[in-house]
């Protein structure tokens, strides 16, 4: 998993490079409160990707495309293998980041993988990553849950004693 610093710099790197593309957007992933379980659908379509370097390790950088419209960022960094690449990933939007670990078989195409953590609205989740091959791109679907705190207990305030009042002592005279 990419540490903190790290994390942030490939996504900040990524989002500064696809803002003077002129494709940056944040989109949301709406998730409620109160729910545990959330799904993801988006096309990642790459915008960058570095050459491989001997040990065939290379970063790419790819938008988030749901409906047509742009809705997050996503920067991988991959070694490649017999098997096909492995990567680790952060997927960035408005609700924060979610990292995950995939590897893409090279027989298929498809993609595989876990939801390993993330920032904001993602912090704490855990999940899977699904993709295939798309036109534009890889159709992704990410499935994760956040598991949320118990809600606070309920207090009920403590009320003073009710008092009653004592009557006077009335004495008849005979």
């Amino acid at each position: 998993m990419l540490n903190r610093t790290k994390r942030f710099a490939v996504v900040g790197a990524a989002l500064s490079a696809a803002s003077a593309l002129g494709v940056f957007s944040l989109g949301t992933a709406t998730a409620t409160p109160g729910d545990a379980s959330f799904v993801l659908h988006f096309i990642a379509v790459k915008t960058s990707m570095s050459a491989p370097t001997q040990v065939s390790a290379y970063y790419e950088s790819d938008v988030e495309v749901a409906s047509g419209s742009p809705v997050g960022q996503e920067v991988a960094s991959c070694v490649s293998s017999t098997t096909g690449p492995t990567c680790y990933a952060a997927f960035a939007n408005a609700n924060g980041i979610i990292d995950a670990r995939f590897t893409i078989s090279t027989d298929t195409g498809t993609l595989t993988g876990t939801v390993t953590g993330g920032t904001g609205t993602y912090a704490d989740v855990s999940g899977t990553v699904n993709g295939t091959r798309a036109y534009a791109g890889e159709a992704v679907t990410i499935v994760y849950t956040r598991f949320l705190p118990p809600p606070p207990p309920i207090t009920v305030p403590t009320l003073p004693p009710i008092r009653v009042p004592t009557l006077p002592t009335v004495t008849v005279a005979s």
